[in-house]
């Protein structure tokens, strides 16, 4: 056995609800566990359980039962010691970036352990040659895109060669492409003996490697325990109990006035050798919901960042609800176009919910007896109504965290809301319910743009699909004259080989 888990439970300091409770788990040498279930279920819970994070980084909880890791229980392990086994890759893969190079960061690990050079050299070509980011190795880390980030934390962690590897949500930030061939490489490394638990929200994409293991749970508990196809059996029985209609497209036919405008927008990191964005015109009109699509890299969250001053451009111009975004401050910026991060904790920062909800409505002038409202008003669009407002953000599941930086924009009533990688960290029941009360709110954004690789989210709720490849804009129209039209799709990258693989 790689890991036993015994009659685990565990309550988070400050909370009176296990995260966990009563789980008992056997994970085995060889086999693909796959463990889904709704945002806040206790996932991520078990992840820290098994990795040490819990107790060792989240103190003052209360934990009960016992883990066993390659027949030596975890109790008497220090975090390092558990790290030569045990490999994990978080859903925020800023949170354990540390270094200022790609190549630095992938080797960090090695260096830790006393690898000799020759060795911690070749394990890092390794790594970066099976992700294919051989030509990310001399990158600065912080100009990497969410999804080139998630694969060098990965490459990180596969060149420390773990007996057993922890996922969560490897996927979050990876185009189709990119993700349906991490699944392949996930499945190789089991084939070879590894113990791989990937915990995943795109259940459908994980089922097409077919993990020997299935694991759901539901409140902390276990609810269902299989194979694969009895995984797909009880998705369907659920899916079929809760439907009671299907979401209608909410979304205006964007003919309205523009709120957003890029015009001959240019721009390149200090020392890329290429444009990072090369000559972007657009406008987003009041009205639209707009899904930006392509490939990790192709420049989407660079075009956003540009929106709310994060980034200047170094050529062309860009319009905010009428004004140039040069003359405006940050601040000034926040009040016309609200940025939600894909990573939350890049977001959070209060002691309570309070706190945090109130500062951003705050700071760009919203009266204080409109405030409780405001706040009020945007739990309820994103389903947090029922959260206390003196608990911590940080004591939240990462998609309930996920689901308050979308609240913290909201409250401020921003013309428009762009939302970074909007279903990372949320089940799609979750990130549906999300979007389908943000469309219909009365008080919500004029306008919305998602970046985004999921597919069926651009269909459902998009009346334009934006595609960008090589930091230009490659297609702009309906979803079915954009995600339909494989000549299109071919020149944004998101083409799909049939067996798409790392050799």
């Amino acid at each position: 056995m790689a890991i036993n888990i015994t009659h685990l439970s565990y309550t988070y300091a400050n909370r009176t609800t296990p995260a966990l409770h009563d789980v008992t788990l056997d994970f085995r040498p060889g086999q693909v566990t796959l463990v889904v279930g709704r945002s806040g279920s206790g996932k991520t819970t078990l992840i820290r359980c098994i990795n040490g994070l819990i107790p060792h980084s989240y103190k003052h909880g209360t934990l009960r039962g016992e883990i066993r890791c390659f027949e030596q229980s975890t109790a008497g392990l220090s975090l390092a010691q558990l790290a030569r086994h045990v490999g994990t890759v978080m859903q925020d893969p800023d949170k354990q970036i540390v270094a200022a190079r790609v190549l630095n960061e992938i080797a960090f690990g090695l260096e830790n352990i006393g690898l000799p050079r020759e060795q911690i050299v070749a394990r890092v070509h390794e790594a970066a040659r099976r992700l294919r980011i051989e030509h990310l190795l001399n990158r600065d880390t912080h100009s990497l895109s969410g999804g080139e980030q998630q694969k060098v934390v990965i490459a990180a962690t596969l060149a420390m060669q773990p007996r057993a590897l922890l996922l969560d949500e490897p996927l979050a930030s990876l185009d189709l492409p990119s993700a349906r061939a991490a699944l392949t490489l996930f499945r190789q490394l089991a084939d070879q003996g590894i113990a791989v638990i990937l915990v995943e929200h795109r259940v459908t994409e994980a089922l097409r490697v077919t993990p020997e293991h299935c694991v759901a749970l539901q409140d902390g508990t276990i609810a269902f325990e299989g194979d694969s196809a009895g995984l797909r059996a009880w998705l369907d029985a659920r899916r079929g109990m809760q439907e009671g209609g299907a979401f209608r497209r909410l979304a205006s036919a964007g003919d309205g006035a523009p709120v957003l405008s890029f015009r001959d927008v240019r721009f390149a990191y200090p020392g890329a050798s290429t444009e990072q964005i090369a000559g972007v015109s657009l406008d987003v009109r009041e009205g639209d919901v707009i899904a930006l699509m392509g490939p990790n890299g192709a420049g989407k969250s660079t075009l956003c960042k540009m929106a709310i001053g994060l980034l200047r451009p170094a050529h062309g111009r860009v319009i905010v609800v009428g004004e140039d975004a040069a003359r405006l401050s940050v601040a000034q910026l926040a009040r016309k176009v609200g940025y939600v991060f894909q990573n939350p904790a890049a977001m959070l920062f209060a002691n309570t919910l309070r706190e945090e909800l109130s500062f951003g409505p705050r700071n760009v002038g919203i009266a204080e007896d409109r405030l409780q409202q405001v706040i009020a008003d945007a739990l309820e669009t994103v389903g947090l109504e029922h959260l206390s407002l003196d608990q911590s953000p940080f004591g939240l599941s990462f998609g309930q965290q996920k689901r308050v930086a979308v609240a913290s924009v909201l409250a401020m009533q921003p013309h428009v809301l762009i939302l970074d990688e909007p279903t990372a960290g949320l089940d799609s029941g979750a990130a549906e319910d999300m979007l389908h009360r943000l469309l219909g709110a009365q008080r919500g954004p004029r306008a919305i743009v998602m970046v985004t690789h999921d597919l069926a989210l651009a269909r459902r709720f998009a009346n334009r699909v934006i595609l960008m490849a090589d930091g230009r804009i490659v297609a702009d129209g309906a979803p079915s004259d954009t995600l339909d039209n494989p000549t299109v799709m071919r020149r944004a990258g998101l083409t799909l080989d049939e067996s798409p693989t790392y050799d």
